[in-house]
């Protein structure tokens, strides 16, 4: 447990000042840099890593995909429209020409999987450049608070599993404790972002994604027999078991919050 509290608090020392103070470009580089690697880490997972045709175009387009909402957030959506059906297209293209040395079912879970974890990034890039920094806060203290004290509150007061077959330390003390400061997160952030507390209430829904988020990223990993997606990070794992819970969060507070934003 200390060397994962010790993990957290170095990282957060290291990612927020250029979070903060990086300005968009500095948020957008950020997000493109996790959302590559995460990308990256799929691919070990999926087995199609040394596929370097796949792999490394995979990365690189993750990369751009996340960036591109702080250059310009119309030339962003338009790419999202054209690209993604294209993509899927040239992966088809590809699993059919190479079916004889590469599984078509495990090239789709991955353009799926890597069409997911970029979606999430850019969604936090795309709050950023349009909404301003305090939508990025929100997804990441709901995300994180929700996933720390669902790890205290089942470590202090869990007895009942949530569900062993798919993650064993979780509980259901754990899943109402984490909900319930999740949601504290959010009325905190919406609190001092705009004064408007009770819209902070949102923030209960988001929770419970987060950790439907996390659960999700532990059924792939047992799909493919894998215990953690990396180990950059001690007692964490890699980047994507550190964000596995934010990427859903933040498409669905995109949404959320560029609907209330337009309309």
């Amino acid at each position: 447990m200390v060397t994962r509290i010790i993990t957290a608090i170095v990282a957060l020392l290291l990612l927020l000042p250029l979070l903060i103070w990086g300005g968009e470009y500095g948020a957008g580089a950020l997000f493109a840099l996790i959302s590559g690697f995460s990308v990256y880490e799929m691919l070990g997972c999926c087995g199609l890593l040394k596929k370097w045709g796949i792999s490394i175009p995979s990365i690189i387009i993750s990369a751009l995909a996340a960036f591109l909402p702080i250059w310009n957030i119309a030339v962003a959506a338009i790419a999202v429209i054209l690209g993604v059906p294209l993509l899927l297209v040239v992966f088809l293209i590809v699993g059919v020409v190479k079916h004889a040395t590469l599984d078509i079912e495990r090239l789709l879970m991955f353009f799926a999987l890597a069409l997911y974890i970029t979606a999430g990034f850019t969604a936090l890039s795309a709050m950023r450049a349009v909404i301003g920094l305090w939508a990025v806060a929100l997804v990441l203290s709901v995300s994180w608070c929700t996933d720390t004290f669902a790890y205290f509150s089942g470590m202090l007061f869990g007895n009942k599993k949530l569900c062993p077959n798919i993650s064993p330390k979780k509980t259901i003390a754990g899943a109402i404790g984490g909900t319930l400061f999740g949601t504290i997160a959010g009325v905190v952030v919406f609190w001092i972002a705009i004064g408007e507390p009770l819209l902070g209430l949102v923030a209960l829904p988001l929770a419970i994604v987060s950790q439907f988020g996390d659960l999700a990223a532990s059924v792939i990993k047992r799909r493919f027999g894998v215990k953690d997606y990396g180990k950059i990070f001690p007692g964490h794992g890699g980047v994507l078991d550190r964000f596995d819970s934010i990427i859903p969060v933040s498409v669905i507070t995109a949404i959320i919050l560029f609907l209330g934003f337009f309309f």
